[in-house]
């Protein structure tokens, strides 16, 4: 195999060529292990992930073919804080937590991924423990790819290398927004603000408004930083307004340009 020429794709792996290996990865800590995906489904997965738009048919296929498939429990863990980063994981269905254990036993929530959302990709980029935990906050399907295959599509493809530091650029943003509210913002505003975000990466229109999915009080408190009791008073004071409903345990956007008023961003 040729070195790649690229230098935005060698930033990404090792100087010394990568051997490929097409050994099998899968979520090593969900029971159901590995299970049956067709080829064509990968495929079609692949083409909804923003992570490879751009990409050809033969290349999603040859990233296809290194995607292994694991069925996940609601509450059990993907990967742990500390681990070695040794895979990478698209969401096929379900939903996953990241987040950060605390020395006093809480949890931090970072961010919540739904299908077609990658993750994971951080410590294979810096080749460091992972730096957060990752758990399937329902019953998830996901799948993975193993870190030597992970660096040979890089080394392969500069359009994959390009969205991974587009990918991250975005992360970073996310994460520098989600820090200034947390410092800046009243419980009422953040509520609103992670309640519009989610919307926006995961949110499925619906006739009755923007479906979240099922989401708890103490999720979403978690995510912003804040108590189950604060997130409830928010949420009762936006449905006292008609703008957010909860459905079966489901929270809906009723009215989202009416909460991004309140947000001040309309």
């Amino acid at each position: 195999m040729k070195q790649t020429r690229n230098p935005v794709a060698a930033k990404f792996v090792k100087k010394a060529r990568v051997v490929y290996n097409t050994a099998r990865t899968t979520a090593p800590n969900c029971t159901r292990g590995e299970t049956a995906m067709p080829s064509k489904e990968r495929l079609e997965l692949l083409r909804r992930t923003a992570l490879f738009a751009g990409l050809s048919d033969r290349e999603l296929n040859r990233l296809a073919r290194d995607l292994h498939s694991s069925s996940c429990l609601a509450g059990e863990t993907i990967f742990n804080q500390g681990d070695r980063g040794d895979a990478v994981y698209i969401v096929k269905a379900g939903r996953v937590r990241i987040y950060v254990p605390t020395k006093e036993g809480q949890e931090i929530s970072v961010v919540f991924y739904g299908p077609g959302e990658m993750f994971g990709e951080m410590a294979l980029v810096d080749r460091k423990p992972r730096s957060a935990t990752a758990e399937a906050m329902e019953d998830t399907v996901v799948l993975a790819m193993g870190s030597r295959q992970f660096y040979w599509h890089l080394q392969e493809n500069y359009q994959l290398a390009l969205n991974v530091m587009q990918l991250l650029s975005r992360r970073l943003r996310e994460t520098t927004d989600q820090v200034r509210s947390m410092a800046s913002m009243d419980v009422s505003r953040r509520t609103i603000q992670a309640l519009l975000q989610l919307a926006k990466r995961q949110g499925v229109p619906s006739s009755d408004g923007i479906r979240l999915g099922r989401l708890t009080q103490q999720d979403l408190a978690s995510l912003i930083g804040t108590s189950r009791e604060s997130v409830n008073r928010a949420l009762r004071a936006l449905a006292r307004k008609g703008l957010v409903a909860v459905v079966q345990g489901e929270i809906v956007i009723k009215e989202a340009e009416a909460l991004k008023e309140l947000l001040g961003e309309a």
